[in-house]
């Protein structure tokens, strides 16, 4: 073989285990989440009537308040919301309200509540929106951004309501 042939094929060697290595360390950093997520779908099949499943989403909001959300259908093909109570060793809690499951025609929607949040707050930026649990209601968790500043807004997921007063984030 050429020496040039050889380099090439070195090259092409050292890359591919590389990449092989970034795959090997996202899937190590990713499995515990991953696990969860897994958990959680698995609960709101069994506990919360979900036969398929869509999105799920994890809102961590202050102390004893970690849950997965997992969106789907039922039995009757109709679209439901699946809040899943997870412990501070992230496994699913062991009791019977643990797993709440909501119809989605109970509630609003996200297209529903990003119409809502577009009317309430003109020309901000929605850095993420997720279904979650504050002050033990269900939840549409609103981070955003207006006017320089960054903070979070509450809506009750049964009717789009706000809750409380928003929570501004210092800027640093």
């Amino acid at each position: 073989m050429k020496k040039k042939t050889k380099w090439i094929l070195l090259s092409v060697s050292g890359v591919l285990l590389l990449l092989l290595g970034l795959q090997l360390y996202y899937s190590h950093v990713m499995k515990d989440t991953w696990n969860e997520e897994r958990m959680a779908i698995n609960a709101s099949k069994q506990h919360g009537g979900l036969v398929s499943t869509g999105k799920t989403y994890k809102s961590v909001w202050g102390e004893d308040n970690n849950y997965w959300v997992v969106s789907g259908k039922d039995k009757d093909n109709q679209d439901r919301m699946v809040w899943v109570k997870f412990t501070d060793d992230n496994v699913p809690v062991d009791s019977a309200d643990a797993v709440q499951s909501v119809l989605l025609s109970s509630g609003m929607s996200e297209a529903q509540i990003l119409d809502q949040i577009h009317n309430d707050l003109p020309g901000a930026t929605i850095k993420r929106l997720l279904p979650g649990m504050y002050e033990n209601e269900f939840v549409w968790q609103l981070q955003y951004e207006s006017n320089g500043q960054r903070g979070y807004r509450f809506y009750r997921f049964q009717d789009g309501n706000p809750i409380g007063n928003d929570i501004i984030i210092p800027n640093q």
